[in-house]
């Protein structure tokens, strides 16, 4: 008989797809896949900017509490929305290929420098309005929440003339095809830690269990990044990019901003793999004294 195991998870499309990926993996091991929807707090306030979560993983904590309860034996997550601290006895078990770091511009196929002087952009995320204006300081920024297809809508309705989108959420849902964007390059829009990874999370006493489904460099790489998001102990509330990418060498750039994009502090260091996690961590303590 096949072990059963329960997937807890957002509601919205994009996390259903991201759960769907995890379950096919499941399916192909021997298991029976049950998903569970669970709403978090990210979910029901709606309205209420990103940073002003302070950090309580408003994407992630319900979760990973009812995994803790037993509820669920596994929990599906954006990595970018994890926080460092974890609810007791769980842990990430593993993630998937990153899709995709990058973010992409949705601007009715306009490119970026193609926007005329005070275009308004949509976007939750302090970081990508402080690039933005870092950028470009004749645009305009204002807060965008919802799921995927209602931040298209409303720049369909005409409400932005460009929205700022995760592009692995756009791949994951098939959208990549079917919608002209402009893909930003992560070397100089830097994208948040974990950016386009899926991570799977466990109780501690089952860990091993599920490791079999961990894409190793992909782990390595968001090591690097979260070590160092962990070292600068901020959260979304610091506008931040961090980004690693192994090949060879570990490439590791950190770009801090000021929220108007008028100041950052940027590093790009090459690293040797063996010695990138404590390299890292000295990185991050020598920004922090700059924060």
């Amino acid at each position: 008989m096949s072990e059963r195991v329960v997937i807890g998870t957002r509601g919205s499309k994009l996390a259903l797809a991201q759960a769907e990926k995890v379950k096919e993996l499941l399916l192909k091991n021997g298991y029976e896949v049950e998903t569970k929807i669970i709403r978090t707090s990210g979910d029901i306030m709606k309205d209420k900017p990103l940073h002003e979560f302070k950090g309580i993983g408003a994407f992630v904590r319900k979760i990973d509490e009812a995994l803790a309860r037993k509820e669920i034996d596994l929990a599906v997550h954006s990595y970018k929305d994890v926080p460092s601290e974890r609810v007791k006895e769980t842990v990430i078990a593993a993630v998937l290929e990153r899709e995709s770091a990058c973010d992409a511009l949705i601007a009715n196929g306009l490119a970026l420098e193609e926007l005329p002087s005070k275009a308004i952009i949509g976007t939750s995320s302090l970081r990508r309005r402080a690039q933005i204006l870092k950028l470009r300081r004749d645009l305009r920024v204002e807060n965008l929440r919802g799921n995927i297809d209602t931040r298209l809508r409303k720049l369909k309705e005409g409400m932005y003339d460009a929205i700022i989108l995760a592009e692995a959420g756009l791949i994951r849902l098939g959208l990549d095809k079917e919608i002209k964007y402009e893909k930003l390059s992560p070397e100089i829009f830097v994208p948040s830690a974990n950016q386009g990874v899926i991570a799977i999370a466990t109780r501690e006493d089952r860990k091993e269990e599920f490791e079999f489904l961990n894409h190793k460099r992909t782990f390595f790489e968001t090591s690097v990044e979260r070590v160092v998001l962990k070292e600068l102990g901020i959260g979304c509330a610091i506008p931040a990019g961090i980004y690693a990418r192994y090949k060879n060498k570990v490439r590791l750039i950190i770009e801090i901003l000021k929220r108007d994009g008028s100041f950052s502090i940027r590093i790009d260091e090459k690293m040797s793999k063996k010695s990138a996690i404590d390299e890292a961590k000295e990185i991050a303590r020598s920004v922090k004294v700059l924060i």
